[in-house]
């Protein structure tokens, strides 16, 4: 043919084509599903485009072929398979139904597949595969080893049914499993499901159900579940019964992805049920390092900061060390047997955070767990185990505190004749040294302390009589003293001086022009909050008003002054009252309820209260005038004008001639030495006879109930109880 024929004809040919429809063209496209054969490595396939991504899918596995590329039927096997990621260049992304299976009454199936199926020892299946369809693999009974690339997220039903591998480790991007997956595979021992998969659904295929993923593992030991997981319709028939269900959730979840299998209606009896199963799930046991430091890397288990506390999931039931011991190297177990604080001892962990009582201990060890637990460090100091300075103290008290907790106890110390004592303290402890006024010298007063080499700090001032300072070297403290004569400050020791009792103000004693305060021997009564100054006689004394201890709902109301009387200067209302001291004075703030109005006159300014002159006068002329004409006898006839509960039962009880009380139980908020039975004996009778109201909580035991004897009283609970107490006496 001439090259200009030929050429005419390629022209017409090219136009024809481009005239057809669309359709037409594409009937010379390949077939798509027509099944294509490819060999690979020994091994025959046939296997369909997908014409969505032009990727393959295995359709059959024909097994090894001879050196012609006929299926070799007498190779018996074993076949160890590499399955191919491509054919002829389609990347392989789905193992279809039946494609490898042992099955021999599949109908698509050849007739040779029980064979080939069957000799199948082990599959490497490549990165890329997404999908392995309804039984791909069932009947492979001589499978042993299968390995599942991270790229597939869904298994068939029965995909795996009846092979005897004993693990089996799914890929962790797996979403779906099919019903039956695991169906008789009788050597599988234990398998962990994907956390993504959220539900193991029962599978249907040829009228058969495939309620039945675990149905005949007669050796699984154990199933791991994932957190997210919801739903289990598969049933456990065959299985054994010591096999143990993991769940990797809290009792909550548990208890209700147990509901949904119990309510499954195709696991034909008990036997196939979670709960008839070790069906454990977690518990969260917090360590509470308590100011200690957790170390070790705990990576698997321990969240937030662990230096301070840390918190390891446990399955319930099982002990702490049972459940993390095989994720967990030596270190890290160090972090919950061990764990460290600079200048402690570990002493355990125990369920209360200050480690009593004693048999509180936990031990990890030892203990299961059965629910949720917060277990804290108990620590012991130990100051062997720190770098320690000399503190060398001489006329004061010490107190060292180390990381916040007072261990003065704890220190090594000696005594010298001089007086001086020594201790050993941590470097970095905070030390107070308080000046002993019972070593002050007679005739003297303290000066300053001396530090000789040793500075304190910035804020702090040598004259005050407590220091504060880190110890981070050597130190030698000692008081200095200085002539009280020479300083015309009063030595309290040699001079005559009177008590004064204050409730509810502050004190400031002046002697001259010197404030003397801070010289004064003071002591305080622990049940009533009274205290109690040794004043020198002709000193000046301030009380003002502490505003701090004002009842709530209350508001101030007047000093009463017992039988001391104020100066004619001095307002009984005044917040602040000033006085020379030249007797014994008991003064206490009285208070009123915010709701009364206080409408009652100046003291001074009345005359009713200046025409008396009796014990306390002043003050029961002002209470008499605020209560009104009709309290007026009742109010004057009073001994003294009580300020608590302590002072009230006093009075009615030394009234009433000390009458003892029926009962001898003591009151536990009441002082217990000899000294403080008669306040003991006259707040039980006068709660006996109903004298004054029982504060306690209804059906508090006898022996526990308590008197409240520095709680105020108003004016008219004073008056009330009087007159009960005098009814009382006169019948």
């Amino acid at each position: 043919m001439r090259p200009k024929r030929l050429i005419s004809l390629l022209v017409a040919v090219c136009m024809m084509i481009t005239m057809l429809p669309l359709s037409a063209v594409t009937a010379f496209a390949a077939d798509t599903s027509t099944v294509r054969t490819a060999i690979v490595d020994g091994y025959k396939y046939e296997y369909t485009i997908n014409t969505e991504d032009d990727t393959a899918t295995i359709k059959y596995f024909r097994g090894p072929v001879d050196s012609e590329g006929n299926v070799d039927s007498a190779n018996n096997g074993p076949y160890d398979i590499d399955i191919p990621s491509e054919l002829d260049h389609h990347p392989v992304t789905g193992l279809g139904a039946y494609s490898f299976s042992g099955y021999a009454s599949a109908s698509p199936y050849p007739h040779n597949s029980y064979q080939i199926g069957r000799n199948i020892r082990s599959v490497d299946i490549p990165q890329g595969v997404t999908s392995i369809g309804n039984h791909a693999f069932f009947d492979c009974f001589d499978l042993e080893n299968i390995t599942i690339p991270q790229s597939v997220t869904s298994i068939g039903d029965v995909a795996f049914g009846c092979c005897k591998f004993t693990t089996l480790s799914l890929g962790e991007n797996i979403e779906t499993i099919g019903g039956g997956a695991f169906w008789h595979c009788s050597n599988l021992s234990e398998i962990t499901i994907p956390e993504n998969v959220k539900e193991i659904k029962n599978g249907y295929s040829e009228n058969i159900y495939y309620r039945k993923t675990f149905e005949g593992c007669s050796h699984l030991k154990c199933i791991i579940l994932p957190a997210g997981f919801k739903s289990f319709e598969a049933s456990l028939r065959d299985c054994p019964t010591d096999c143990v269900i993991y769940y990797n959730n809290d009792w909550d979840h548990a208890k209700d992805l147990l509901a949904d299998n119990d309510n499954s209606w195709y696991l034909y009896n008990d036997n196939g049920k979670l709960k008839n199963r070790n069906f454990l799930y977690l518990c969260k046991v917090t360590f509470d390092a308590n100011g200690g430091d957790l170390t070790g890397n705990l990576t698997n288990y321990l969240t937030d900061n662990l230096t301070d506390h840390a918190e390891v999931p446990v399955y319930t039931t099982e002990k702490i060390t049972e459940t993390i011991a095989n994720d967990l190297n030596a270190t890290d177990l160090d972090a919950i047997n061990a764990p460290k604080r600079a200048g402690y001892k570990f002493i355990g962990w125990y369920t209360t955070e200050d480690g009593k009582p004693e048999d509180g201990k936990f031990d990890v060890k030892e203990t299961a767990i059965t629910d949720d637990i917060t277990l804290y460090a108990r620590w012991e100091f130990d100051p062997n185990a720190l770098d320690c300075h000399p503190l060398t103290v001489t006329g004061g008290t010490v107190t060292v505190k180390y990381d916040g907790s007072d261990v003065t106890s704890e220190l090594r110390s000696t005594d010298a004749a001089t007086g001086q004592k020594t201790y050993s303290v941590p470097d970095g402890a905070e030390v107070t040294v308080t000046l002993d006024k019972n070593l002050i010298p007679k005739g003297n007063v303290f000066d300053s302390w001396s530090t000789d080499k040793f500075s304190l700090p910035q804020d702090q001032d040598h004259k005050a009589e407590t220091i504060t300072f880190p110890m981070n070297s050597d130190a030698d403290i000692a008081a200095e003293y200085r002539d009280a004569a020479t300083d015309h400050t009063p030595d309290t020791d040699t001079a005559v001086c009177h008590p004064l009792t204050v409730t509810g103000g502050i004190v400031t004693v002046k002697k001259g022009d010197k404030d003397v305060t801070d010289t004064l021997t003071v002591t305080t009564d622990e049940t009533t909050g009274k205290k109690t100054y040794s004043v020198p006689d002709g000193a000046e004394v301030t009380v003002k008003l502490d505003k701090t201890l004002i009842p709530e709902g209350m508001v101030f109301d007047i000093w009463s002054t017992g039988k001391f009387s104020l100066p004619l200067g001095q307002d009984y209302k005044a917040e602040t009252i000033t006085f020379t001291m030249s007797s014994d004075a008991d003064i206490a703030a009285q208070y009123r309820d915010a709701t009364i109005e206080d409408d009652g006159p100046n003291v001074l300014g009345t005359a009713a209260i200046i025409g008396t002159a009796a014990v306390g006068t002043a003050v029961l002329g002002y209470q008499a005038y605020s209560l009104g004409a009709e309290f007026a006898g009742k109010l004057m006839a009073l001994p003294y004008f009580p300020s608590n509960r302590s002072a009230l039962a006093m009075m009615l009880w030394e009234d009433a001639g000390k009458p003892m009380p029926e009962s001898e139980l003591l009151y536990p908020d009441v002082g217990q030495e000899e000294q403080d039975m008669d306040l003991q004996h006259a707040a039980r009778w006068a709660m006996e006879n109903e004298l004054i109201p029982d504060l306690n909580d209804e059906g508090t035991a006898p022996e526990e109930m308590k008197f409240f004897p520095a709680n105020p009283v108003s004016k008219l609970d004073v008056l009330n109880a009087w007159q009960k107490a005098q009814e009382l006496k006169n019948n």
